[in-house]
């Protein structure tokens, strides 16, 4: 869970960002049902524990996706926007994880839901240390 916790941190405290989206509407996990739009869930994908020579290395290499949920395209994207920049190739203890790298990994896919909500999502590759 360092994973996203060490995003989710950073996102929520982005003033640019949460001037858009309050902190308290970005989750780790899913986006509580009844949530007002824009909301963001940081999710986790997927963990790599690379094999080291090195026994006592606990390094792990995690793909998180951050979804960003809005009530117009346009949202949607600025918003993306500001999370890429709240991003940027970060490094060093964030929130009490030693983190690495955040790197951009996939962006896309864009898609609606039911409700008319519009959905666009960033995966990342966090380098960590447990």
């Amino acid at each position: 869970m360092s994973d996203v916790k060490a995003v989710r941190h950073l996102l929520a405290n982005n003033s640019a960002l949460t001037a858009q989206v309050s902190a308290a509407r970005i989750f780790i996990g899913i986006v509580p049902q009844g949530t007002a739009a824009p909301a963001i869930a940081v999710t986790h994908v997927s963990t790599v524990r690379p094999q080291m020579v090195n026994i006592a290395s606990k390094l792990c290499v995690s793909r998180v996706q951050v979804t960003v949920m809005a009530a117009s395209y346009a949202t949607q994207k600025s918003i993306l926007a500001l999370v890429r920049a709240a991003l940027p190739r970060s490094r060093g203890s964030v929130n009490g994880v030693a983190v690495d790298s955040i790197l951009i990994d996939i962006e896309g896919p864009d898609f609606t839901d039911e409700a008319g909500l519009y959905m666009g999502s960033i995966d990342y590759r966090v380098t960590y240390t447990e």
